[in-house]
């Protein structure tokens, strides 16, 4: 729904509607807040980390920024150099206050344990990989080939689609018959590929035969990745950590996108530039041009998939160890309770989630001529 109603309000509207919509979406969420979830609030209210979130939030906002900035600056410039090294610096001291907090905002006993790392991993990698995906084929698609908004947002739905399908037979069937190291190294072998697939496409490609078929591998490789790696990030966590453990599989992936986003971007200009350097100006070099930029940028995605496909042979579990946290986690869970005064209120009952993330974001190139398309980039 969001890579269509994207389109519709890019194309009838304004780009600028694509955020002013959310304010609708979370006007929604809140009446049915209000509405529907009663008051709960814990006996003592810990105290919130603010260290830790403005050292989280500097430091992942320099890294962005720097990767950004080497696009303008260049790499070796002072600003990009500094705001990456401040931005790892950040990220180090937040992993030191982090332990030193009595309330953390990310206990690191969530993501030193060697299965739930390598979930946020793989979901970190496959959001690098996917936003790179709608971000730089919606440039083609109506930078280079001229589609509207919406029919960009049409051409994505195959996609979509093979997401739907493999994600719940992955949950559903292979999971228990595979375990997540199986399911998720190959949805990364098969992602690593539907992108070297699109590293071909030229200025005259046509959609049916050089962005479908990848368009059709990269939906069952996500797929296979979004439900195992999600199921896997919060599968035998402590109950006081299932909030934590849950949000972060979302941080995770929104900011493996923005990093990507970012870097990426400076990678595929700096292509596009170097192209129209070395070659002579014609009326289609800055459409050669950015193409070569899209397919520089494919080809980097590409890497990060097959790195991710390495670290998800090594680092997630096989069936059999799968097997055996559950196992390990049973006694526990079938403990008998402490005896508890009447007053004391029913402990929650425990359910074992399952569930199934589909990401689709919808990137929207504002309509225009491909010279005024190509600058506001």
């Amino acid at each position: 729904m969001g890579l269509i109603l994207g389109g519709l309000l890019t194309q009838y509207l304004s780009w600028r509607w694509t955020l002013y919509v959310n304010l609708l979406f979370a006007a929604v969420a809140v009446a049915g807040a209000v509405a529907w979830i009663g008051p709960s609030r814990p006996d003592v209210r810990p105290r919130m980390d603010w260290p830790g979130a403005v050292l989280a939030c500097g430091g992942l906002f320099l890294i962005v920024f720097g990767f950004s900035r080497a696009e303008s600056a260049g790499w070796a410039a002072a600003q990009t150099v500094g705001s990456l090294v401040a931005g790892v610096v950040l990220l180090g001291g937040f992993v030191v206050a982090e332990q030193r907090s009595s309330h953390p905002l990310l206990p690191l006993r969530v993501i030193v344990d060697r299965t739930r790392g390598g979930s946020y991993v793989a979901v970190f990698i496959s959001g690098i990989a996917i936003f790179a995906t709608f971000l730089f084929l919606t440039y083609y698609l109506q930078v280079i080939k001229g589609e509207s908004a919406l029919a960009t947002g049409l051409l994505f739905l195959p996609m979509v689609a093979c997401i739907l399908i493999s994600s719940n037979l992955s949950s559903i069937v292979g999971l228990a018959r595979l375990g997540p190291r199986v399911l998720i190294a190959a949805g990364m072998l098969l992602s690593a590929g539907g992108m070297a697939y699109l590293t071909q496409i030229t200025v005259t490609s046509g959609y049916a035969g050089s962005v479908l078929p990848a368009l059709l591998v990269l939906g069952l490789g996500f797929g296979m990745i979004f439900a195992p790696a999600i199921n896997t990030a919060t599968f035998g966590v402590a109950r006081r950590d299932s909030g934590v453990a849950s949000a972060l599989v979302n941080t995770m992936q929104q900011v493996g996108g923005s990093i990507g986003i970012s870097a990426l971007s400076t990678v595929a200009l700096s292509a596009t530039a170097s192209y129209l350097i070395t070659h002579h100006t014609g009326p289609l070099a800055p459409a050669i041009a950015a193409t070569r930029g899209y397919t520089v940028a494919f080809r980097v995605s590409a890497a990060v998939l097959g790195l991710g496909f390495i670290l998800a042979i090594i680092l997630l579990p096989g069936k059999r160890r799968l097997a055996e946290i559950r196992t390990a986690a049973a006694p526990a869970a079938a403990a008998p309770a402490p005896a508890r005064s009447p007053a004391a209120p029913a402990p929650q009952p425990a359910f074992e989630a399952i569930p199934v993330a589909l990401c689709s974001c919808s990137p929207v190139v504002n309509a225009a001529h491909a010279s005024t398309a190509t600058a506001d980039r």
